[in-house]
């Protein structure tokens, strides 16, 4: 995650003088740690946030676990539910937090350097007031102070990324997509609650625009859990020194900046292909945060890049690797067909002298391939059966739609597949699905999701189909 501690965010950005011999800068965000600490009160609150569970040790992650301890002092009920407001409207992915927070205007101060990127107004307005809050929450708290007071950990923690960013490594990432950046950003936060393991990490990389040229960046949380001591100046580890991680980290995140910069342009084509993540793809990328398709499909493309990048660097371990895990570990099986499509771009540097020329070309890796072949990949059947779904509403319910993970129902869309009205109460519908169906029912958008009788509040009717049926659900009321 990231981290910053100068006066502007302007000031900070083109203190261009500043790069090490390997390009890239190592800073620490006050914003973004703010951020992080916060969601941990909120995991706390609720039992769990995104990947994280707020009921489990975290002395392994010496500065977060300080933090939370300092914050164990406070009501922070406030900014508990001021997070909780701000992600129903945000969403799970944090992308649209990172970004508001890196163009924020270094807190305690106001304002934003640079405009938030989001075309969704309600979305863009949440990030921004959110900002806001916490800031306020950082002023109250004095985190200023906190965060100067463990000034020691946060430098050692660069200091250990900065030792092992291998010198030339960002010239051969930018020779590879044929592009450049005027600076590349490294903020480590070890703030940043992961769960325990040998090795983890959670990243970001946003990429932004200033007047000087684009900015690459990338947030970190620390990598390797420490042994717990009795004093923060006792430490000599940080939990960041660990080459391979570093090296990958800086692989992924930098190249979502060199690659998202263009896929934009060709999200409405994209999207063409969403019933691949609705009907193969939502099982497995729902929990690791990618479940909208035009953000699965950038991550089968960085992740290739990874693998490409490796074999180019004359480490084909390290590319055989790299597969094993995202391919078989994390399911993105699409990365077989746009490795070999990326060969036709290695091969042919001539006709396209940069990435951007050939992303037209990597995109019809998904007019080629169909929800039955990627199922079969995933190792889902791919037989379908005939539902028969009777709904029994509450009276003057009006129009109820279904959504789900089926194109046949509406592919996530609230406001597509109509129900049948058989009477006043009762509303009717039949469809097709795979073994693997999960829905929904609304009144035509998410904000009046219908709360089903025997079904947790929230949750997606989640069902294991293995013959032809009638399923029969009452709606007990609608959200409002």
């Amino acid at each position: 995650m990231i981290y910053k501690s100068v006066l502007t965010l302007l000031m900070f950005l083109f203190a261009v003088n500043l790069k090490s011999q390997s390009k890239v800068d190592v800073e620490f965000s006050p914003n973004i740690s703010t951020y992080s600490i916060v969601e941990y009160l909120v995991a706390k609150e609720q039992g769990r946030l995104f990947y994280i569970d707020g009921k489990t040790d975290i002395s392994y992650l010496p500065l977060a676990d300080l933090a939370n301890k300092e914050m164990e002092k406070y009501d922070n009920s406030k900014i508990i539910k001021a997070m909780q407001d701000y992600l129903k409207i945000a969403g799970q992915q944090q992308d649209l937090s990172y970004q508001a927070l890196l163009k924020h205007n270094i807190f305690p101060a106001t304002g934003f350097a640079f405009p938030i990127e989001e075309n969704d107004i309600a979305k863009k307005e949440a990030g921004e007031k959110f900002a806001e809050q916490l800031r306020e929450f950082y002023i109250e708290r004095n985190l200023g102070k906190f965060f100067k007071d463990q000034s020691y950990f946060i430098e050692g923690a660069k200091n250990e990324v900065r030792k092992n960013i291998p010198a030339s490594y960002m010239s051969k990432m930018e020779k590879y997509y044929g592009a450049k950046f005027l600076a590349y950003r490294f903020y480590v936060n070890p703030f940043d609650v992961l769960p325990y393991s040998e090795v983890f990490w959670h990243g970001n990389g946003p990429m932004f625009k200033s007047d000087k040229g684009q900015i690459a960046n990338m947030i970190s949380s620390a990598y390797v859990p420490l042994k717990k001591k009795n004093n923060l100046k006792d430490y000599t580890e940080f939990g960041f020194n660990h080459p391979e991680t570093t090296n990958f980290l800086i692989t992924h995140e930098f190249g979502h900046s060199f690659v998202n910069q263009y896929l934009g342009q060709y999200e409405s084509k994209i999207n063409q292909s969403n019933n691949l993540m609705s009907e193969a793809f939502i099982g497995k990328m729902d929990g690791q945060g990618y479940s909208y398709w035009p953000s699965c499909v950038g991550e089968h493309i960085v992740r290739t890049g990874e693998i490409r990048i490796a074999l180019t660097n004359g480490n084909p371990q390290l590319a055989e690797k790299l597969r094993k895990q995202h391919i078989q570990e994390n399911s993105f099986v699409l990365i077989p067909d746009f490795e070999k499509k990326m060969e036709e771009y290695e091969n042919n540097r001539k006709k396209y002298k940069t990435f951007k020329e050939f992303v037209p070309e990597l995109l019809t890796v998904l007019d080629e391939t169909s929800v039955e072949k990627v199922r079969e990949k995933l190792g889902l059947p791919n037989e379908k059966y005939q539902i028969t779904l009777t709904l029994t509403v509450p009276e003057n319910s009006g129009d109820v739609y279904i959504t789900g993970n089926q194109s046949a129902i509406g592919s996530w869309n609230p406001q597509k597949i109509k129900l049948y009205k058989t009477n006043e109460t009762t509303r009717q519908i039949t469809f097709d699905t795979y073994p693997d169906l999960r829905f929904k029912l609304t009144k035509g958008s998410w904000q009046t999701e219908g709360i089903i009788d025997g079904i947790e509040e929230g949750k997606d009717v989640a069902l294991s189909i293995d013959k032809n049926t009638s399923l029969n659900y009452t709606i007990k009321n609608w959200k409002q």
